[in-house]
This record gives structure tokens, C-alpha cells and sequence, in this order.
């Protein structure tokens, strides 16, 4: 597996991300643009209305870590 197959098979959609944190899709979203959660990263055309949204799940692991020792 190269190093992008591996980087790619640890980014998570947002219906992954919801479900992990128990909270739904909205929530996400809404933590992300008052930004208080990782901004995802945009796969393909960033500009386009379709481009997909994927979370790294190490940054993830890392917000969680910060929200429980504060």
C-alpha cells in the first residue's frame, strides 16, 4: 500500500465522522464553520458544489484529546 492509499484509507466521510461522535451530519458542519472542528478536506474540484468532504481521522483523534483535557 503506498503512503497515499494508506492517507486516503484514514480520511472519513461525514456520515462516519457523525456516527463515531453521536452527533448528527449538521452538527459537523456547524462545528466546522464556528470553528470549533478540524476543517475536512476537499477531494476534487474544491470550487465545485459537489466536491467531496473527507476528515483525517488523526485530527480528529487530536480534537478529541484537546476537548477531554480541557
Amino acid at each position: 500500500m503506498t503512503s497515499l492509499s494508506k492517507k486516503l484509507s484514514k480520511m472519513m466521510k461525514v456520515k462516519d465522522v457523525a456516527e463515531w461522535l453521536g452527533v448528527s451530519e449538521s452538527a459537523i458542519y456547524k462545528w466546522v464553520n464556528d470553528g470549533d472542528f478540524p476543517k475536512p478536506y476537499k477531494l476534487g474540484n474544491a470550487d465545485a458544489q459537489r466536491a467531496a468532504s473527507r476528515w483525517d481521522r488523526k485530527e480528529i483523534e487530536r480534537w478529541l484529546e484537546n476537548r477531554r483535557d480541557q
